[in-house]
């Protein structure tokens, strides 16, 4: 299933900024910044579906690098972002839904572009709020289905059309139409928010572009006594 990311591991970020002009640099430091401004002193981050690890070394510019951990399940992405960032440590290949980490053990959970890509998104977001401590944020930026309504035309053209002529210009088409694939079958952020309100309480809800083809969220983990199990 991780494939499509193991094939374009060395080309990863440059797809990140042809897909969105170089913005997406823009939302990430959005989100750690709203997320410090939050909890200025985390005691431990877990940056889920970390790619290279751009964004866990966002944090690594306001917290100690030994309170990072950059988590992702596609290990040429890990070996990628140990070049990129070696000052990052805590380098762990495994999956959102089986997390090796202890009970209330996380301040900040940050997933940018990867909640689409969980294989079991009620079990990643089980794991994520056993993790977190309570009162510990979760923030995430994600892609979500374009309407089908004239104005987004243009977006649709691009995502359908020109993402895979990008991906033959670099011999990795069936990579990007995975990529393509996995954002127009995606929930809606209203879907993702209600998905979680069993365990978190809803902070941020910023629409990026669009008028919501791109969220960013925060969320802040609830109590054990608020939690509702179903």
């Amino acid at each position: 299933m991780h494939q499509p990311f193991g094939d374009i591991a060395h080309q990863y970020d440059l797809l990140n900024d042809l897909l969105s002009f170089g913005i997406h640099r823009l939302w990430k430091r959005r989100l750690v910044s709203r997320l410090l401004l939050s909890q200025p002193n985390p005691k431990r981050v877990l940056d889920l579906a970390t790619g290279t690890g751009d964004v866990a070394a966002l944090f690594s510019r306001n917290i100690p690098a030994e309170s990072v951990v950059p988590l992702d399940p596609c290990k040429p992405m890990i070996e990628r972002g140990k070049k990129r960032f070696p000052h990052l440590h805590n380098w762990t290949v495994g999956s959102a839904e089986s997390l090796s980490l202890e009970t209330r053990s996380i301040s900040i959970v940050t997933c940018t572009f990867g909640v689409r890509n969980f294989q079991n998104r009620k079990r990643a977001f089980e794991e994520i709020a056993r993790v977190l401590e309570p009162g510990g944020l979760l923030g995430i930026l994600e892609i979500h289905p374009i309407p089908p309504k004239i104005r987004y035309t243009p977006f649709r053209f691009f995502w359908t059309f020109l993402l895979p002529k990008i991906g033959m210009l670099f011999k990795k088409q069936s990579a990007y139409e995975y990529l393509r694939d996995t954002g127009a079958g995606f929930i809606s952020s209203e879907d993702m928010i209600e998905e979680l309100s069993y365990a978190f309480e809803l902070q941020t809800h910023e629409k990026l572009i669009a008028g919501g083809l791109v969220s960013l969220l925060v969320f802040e983990r609830k109590n054990e006594s608020e939690i509702t199990h179903e």
